[in-house]
C-alpha cells in the first residue's frame, strides 16, 4: 500500500509539473501563428529595408521588441548573478547530489520555479518588456521560493520527482541545441524530444530511485556547470541564445529571433557534447564514494507515557 501511495503521488507531482510547464512553455500557446510553430521565417523585409512581422489573421504589423531572457549584456549585473547561480547550484548536484538530500530537492524545487517563471516571462511580456535585472530578480526569487520548499519533507517526494525530470529535460535540451536552427526542422519535434527524456527521467526515477538520483544529480549540475562555462566564454552569443530561442514564442520577438537565429559557436557546441558526456563518470562517482541512503532512515520514535 505505502509504495502504491508513493507511486500515485509521483504520478500527481509529475503531472502539475508538466501542466505548469506546459502553460509556461511554448508547447502550451495554441493561439500562436503556426508558422511560428514551425519555426520559419515569419519576418518580412519591407524596400526601405525594415524588417517587420505580420499577424497572419489581422495582416496587421506586430508590435515588436528586444527578445531578452534576462541573461544580461556582456558581463554586467544580471549576467553576473546568473553566472553565480550556475555554478552555486550546479557544481554541488553534480560531484554530491546522492549526498545532501535536502539541498538537493531544494535546488531541485528552486530549478523547477525557475524554467516555469522563465518561460512564463519570456513569452507573454510586450514589446516594451523590463528590464533584464528585474526579470532575473524575479527568476532567483522564484527559485528562492521553491528552495525554501525543498528543503523540508514536504517537499522532499516532489524535489526527486521534479530533479529526474529536469534532467531528462535537460538533455534532451542540449541534444537539440547541437545544430543550427535547432535539431529537427520542426519545431514541435525537438520539444517532442525533450519531453521524451523527461518522461524518461520520470520512469526511472519509479524504477531505480536511486539510479535516477544519481544520474540525474550529475544531468543537471553538469547542465548548469556547462551554461556557466558558455556565460563566460561566449556571454549572450551562446546557450543563452539557443536557449531562447526554443523556448520563446512571443509574437512580439519574432524579428529579434529570426534575425538573430540559431547558430551555435563551436565552443558552446564543446560545451553541450562535454556536460553530456561527463555525467555517467560523475553519477558512478557519487555512487563510489556516497553509499548511505539518499534520505537516511528515521530512528524509532520513543514513545514516553504520560503519569496517571
Amino acid at each position: 500500500m505505502a509504495a502504491l501511495a508513493r507511486l500515485q503521488l509521483l504520478v500527481l507531482t509529475s503531472c502539475l509539473l508538466l501542466v505548469t510547464t506546459t502553460s509556461a512553455s511554448p508547447i502550451g500557446q495554441p493561439w500562436l501563428p503556426s508558422h511560428l510553430s514551425a519555426r520559419s521565417d515569419p519576418v518580412i523585409t519591407a524596400e526601405n529595408g525594415t524588417m517587420y512581422a505580420i499577424d497572419p489573421s489581422t495582416m496587421e504589423p506586430v508590435p515588436q521588441g528586444s527578445a531578452s531572457d534576462g541573461s544580461g549584456v556582456d558581463l554586467n549585473a544580471s549576467a553576473l548573478i546568473w553566472l553565480v547561480w550556475s555554478f552555486v547550484v550546479g557544481v554541488p548536484l553534480a560531484l554530491t547530489g546522492i549526498r545532501f538530500w535536502r539541498l538537493t530537492t531544494a535546488a531541485s524545487l528552486g530549478i523547477a520555479c525557475v524554467v516555469c517563471v522563465w518561460a512564463a516571462f519570456v513569452n507573454t511580456l510586450g514589446p516594451s518588456g523590463i528590464s533584464d535585472l528585474l526579470l532575473t530578480c524575479l527568476v532567483m526569487g522564484a527559485f528562492g521560493l521553491g528552495f525554501f520548499i525543498g528543503l523540508f519533507n514536504l517537499g522532499r517526494l516532489a524535489g526527486i520527482t521534479f530533479l529526474a525530470l529536469s534532467a531528462g529535460f535537460s538533455i534532451g535540451v542540449r541534444i537539440v541545441l547541437f545544430r543550427d536552427g535547432l535539431l529537427v526542422p520542426s519545431f514541435f519535434v525537438n520539444w517532442i524530444i525533450a519531453t521524451v527524456c523527461a518522461v524518461i527521467g520520470f520512469v526511472l526515477v519509479v524504477v531505480r530511485q536511486r539510479l535516477a538520483i544519481l544520474v540525474s544529480s550529475a544531468s543537471v549540475g553538469t547542465f548548469l556547470i556547462g551554461l556557466g562555462v558558455d556565460l563566460v566564454i561566449n556571454k549572450q552569443k551562446g546557450m543563452s541564445t539557443g536557449l531562447r530561442f526554443l523556448f520563446d514564442r512571443n509574437n512580439s520577438h519574432l524579428v529579434d529571433l529570426f534575425t538573430r537565429g540559431w547558430h551555435p559557436p563551436i565552443s558552446t557546441i564543446i560545451i553541450l557534447a562535454v556536460s553530456l558526456a561527463l555525467i555517467p563518470p560523475l553519477a558512478y562517482t557519487q555512487h563510489r564514494i556516497f553509499k548511505a541512503p539518499f534520505t537516511p532512515e528515521r530512528p524509532p520514535s520513543v514513545l514516553i507515557s504520560e503519569p496517571h
